[in-house]
Order: structure tokens, then sequence, then C-alpha cells
């Protein structure tokens, strides 16, 4: 049985790079993005009158996120890196409480300040159409939480150096 690493946090906070850094560092390590079940949902599968504008309100969303990474938990014994922001009690409870039912999972929070957010998302090179403006103010007081904890303070540090963190705490 293998284990979950979920990295949280803001949109624009750096969970992609994070993760795509600590999988390349990590042995038996394997990528799991749940955005890409969104998109496949929001773009070909759900009609759109019933797509409001967030995937993850789709209760398809989370059931799918849900079992797509329990069932790479249950039949790898590597490490199922996602990174994905949950930024809503229920849901957290709906997605990730249940994968913590059935095997272990590193969740770790990934904060910036709103002033940094809104300035690496100017920088980005995607076309996310300002979805991390346009939740910011939701998004990061709900995950200061200590629900949402272990909370990284990303302000001030490097890649390289966030991974360091999470792997001392998953070794």
């Amino acid at each position: 049985m293998g284990r979950v690493v979920w990295i949280n946090g803001s949109f624009s906070a750096g969970k992609t790079s994070v993760a795509k850094a600590l999988v390349e560092e990590l042995d038996h390590s394997f990528l799991l993005d749940p955005e890409l079940i969104g998109v496949v949902l929001r773009d070909h599968l759900v009609p759109p009158s019933l797509y409001h504008g967030d995937f993850q309100d789709l209760a398809l969303w989370r059931s799918l996120t849900r079992d797509v990474v329990l069932d790479a938990a249950l039949r790898d014994n590597g490490v199922i890196v996602v990174p994905m922001t949950v930024a809503r009690s229920d849901y957290f409870d709906e997605i990730i409480g249940a994968i913590r039912e059935r095997v272990r999972v590193h969740h770790f929070t990934l904060m910036a300040s709103r002033e940094e957010i809104l300035r690496r998302e100017t920088r980005r090179a995607d076309d996310t159409d300002a979805w991390a403006a346009k939740t910011v103010d939701r998004v990061l007081p709900e995950l200061a939480s200590s629900r949402y904890a272990e909370h990284l303070h990303t302000e001030g540090h490097t890649v390289p150096q966030i991974v360091a963190q999470i792997r001392s705490r998953i070794a």
C-alpha cells in the first residue's frame, strides 16, 4: 500500500511546482493531478447547464478525485503526490478525510500573503482567467484554519527549500 502527499494551498501558491519537484526527488512517486479530472468533466462530460463555474462543486469531481487517489494509493507501493486546492471543510472531509480512513495521508498547505498570491498569478504562463484573484479572499482565511495544517509558508523560500521541508516531515 502506498501513501498520499496532498499539497494544498491557494491557487497560485506553488502547489504544482512543489509537487513536480517532490516527485523528481522521491523514488517510487507519482504525480496525480485532480485538476485534469475537473477539466475533462467541464469540457467533455458535464452539460453546460449543470456546470456553474467551479468543478469542485460537482459531486462527481469529488467522488472521482477521492476514488482515483485512493485506488492509486491502494494498488501502488509508492508515494502519490496530489497538488490540489481544497478549501471547503465539507469537501475536505469528503475527499481527504475519506482517503485518510484507508491510507496514510500527509497533508501540507502552502501559505502566502494575498499580495504574493496575486503577484504570482500575474506571472503565470497559463490562462486561468484570474482564478486566484477571484477566490483568494475566500480561500486564504479558510486555509489558515488548523483543519488545513500542516502549514508551510512559501514567501522567501525556494521550491527546493519547500520540498526539503516536506521530505523531512514525511521521512
